[in-house]
């Protein structure tokens, strides 16, 4: 009969630990690697950012000193209260519209206007214009002038109801 020899295996503890020792060696490297990028990143990061709030902070300054600038400039008018009311008539006007008398109102955030157009529709385009632009526009009246040949034939009283800018 033939002898056979039999190699005792060892353990399943002991494999195990070996298995995970071979895993552990390039893993520990790998995360080694990935710490080190990582930290090279974070300076990286940290540096943009000290830029960015040095490039914010000049831009804001960039801004009031524009702001201040604009305020010195000889001939820009601020929009203040009283004028508002004319000043939103001036934007709603175009040349087929012309103004023939204003009262303002203040107290009342009110103004009534009298104009000339050279059409009903013209007189009913400046209306909504107005009205965008200031809140409340009623048409008191409106007649027709046929003495006039041409333009400006229909007159009208408009009231107009303004709210303050603040």
């Amino acid at each position: 009969m033939n002898r056979q020899q039999f190699i005792p295996l060892p353990p399943l503890a002991v494999k195990a630990c070996a298995v995970m020792l071979l895993l552990f060696v390039p893993l520990s490297i790998l995360l080694v690697q990935g710490m080190g990028e990582k930290q090279r990143h974070q300076q990286t990061l940290d540096t943009h950012q000290a830029l960015l709030v040095e490039h914010r902070q000049a831009a804001e300054k960039i801004y009031a000193s524009q702001k201040a600038f604009d305020r010195r400039l000889p001939g820009k008018t601020q929009a203040t209260p009283d004028m508002l009311p004319l000043s939103l008539i001036g934007k709603a006007l175009r040349e087929d519209v012309a103004l023939v008398s204003v009262e303002v109102d203040n107290a009342q955030s009110q103004a009534r206007l009298v104009v000339v157009t050279d059409s009903l529709n013209d007189l009913l385009d400046f209306t909504a214009r107005l009205q965008k632009l200031a809140g409340k526009v009623e048409l008191e009246s409106h007649s027709s002038e046929t003495a006039f040949k041409g333009r400006w034939q229909v007159k009208a009283a408009l009231r107009m109801e303004y709210r303050h800018e603040d």
